[in-house]
């Protein structure tokens, strides 16, 4: 808890002072742009890292869009989240598929109910299942965006390498690479213990050693953007998201009822593919 509170607090004077930086505080006659750049600038990378995933975990939606790119091949995704009551949409576009003829991959969690995109029964364009203790609303997980912010502030060689534009808005640009057997190792505070072990196991299950991450910092204190690239045991792969309309109603709905093939009809009509 407490290394949250440092972190909020450090989050609050960072944008007090790039919003006073903006504004040419302290009767500084450059223009405002120029003043909240050098703000951005000169942020210590650990320190706004920290500050911006504390943020970050406490926000209960947000919007992403980005890029990713595969052994499979390159998609573009969209993505909607709700930590309370929790729901989620992702929509990937990508290569065409036997099981995606037009590429398109649309998932929609809703509490414990997944729904997919997709005729498993015929005449429904969706189907569905349960999941047992998937309603995160319960114990509501960190997002991914969360999760990279906090490891790229344990690398060893965190930088902040500049100011650049993401989404209309200006913001710095922190760079490292996070190696997987010392973030295991790592005891700091800049990480929570169950982030770090979840991190840890996926990408090891990934087979990935090592990780660039990038992620960019507005004014405001909040991720503007995340980039995760490496190589794995499946070959190399990237990936970019934007972030945006924080705290907004997402408006995730399940797919009418009348178009989507329940458990049960989805589990006979699979039976009668293998008859």
């Amino acid at each position: 808890m407490k290394a949250i509170r440092k972190s909020v607090v450090a989050a609050t004077g960072i944008a007090l002072a790039l919003s006073l930086a903006a504004c040419g505080g302290g009767g500084a006659q450059k223009p405002a742009e120029d003043g909240a750049d050098k703000a951005l600038k000169t942020a210590d990378p650990v320190t706004a890292l920290k500050a911006a995933a504390a943020k970050g975990a406490e926000q209960n939606s947000f919007r992403t869009k980005g890029t990713r790119k595969d052994k499979d091949g390159e998609y573009v995704t969209e993505g909607a989240f709700q930590v309370k009551p929790h729901a989620s949409e992702m929509k990937d576009v990508g290569p065409k598929t036997a099981e995606l003829p037009d590429g398109v991959s649309h998932m929609i969690t809703v509490g414990d109910k997944m729904y997919f995109n997709g005729e498993k029964v015929p005449g429904k364009k969706w189907w569905t299942f349960s999941v047992d203790g998937a309603d995160k609303s319960k114990d509501p997980s960190t997002e991914l965006f969360v999760r990279l912010t906090s490891a790229l502030a344990t690398s060893k060689d965190v930088k902040n390498t500049g100011v650049e534009t993401v989404g209309g808005r200006r913001a710095a640009r922190f760079q490292g690479t996070v190696v997987v057997s010392e973030l295991a190792a790592y005891k700091g505070d800049a990480m929570r213990d169950k982030d770090r072990d979840f991190t840890v196991k996926q990408w090891k299950q990934e087979g990935v050693e090592k990780a660039v991450l990038t992620v960019w910092v507005g004014q405001d204190g909040a991720v503007a953007k995340t980039e995760e690239s490496g190589k794995g045991s499946e070959g190399e792969y990237r990936r970019a998201d934007e972030y945006r309309e924080w705290g907004a109603d997402p408006g995730i709905k399940p797919p009418p009822a009348a178009e989507t093939a329940t458990e049960k009809e989805v589990m006979e009509a699979e039976m009668k593919k293998q008859k």
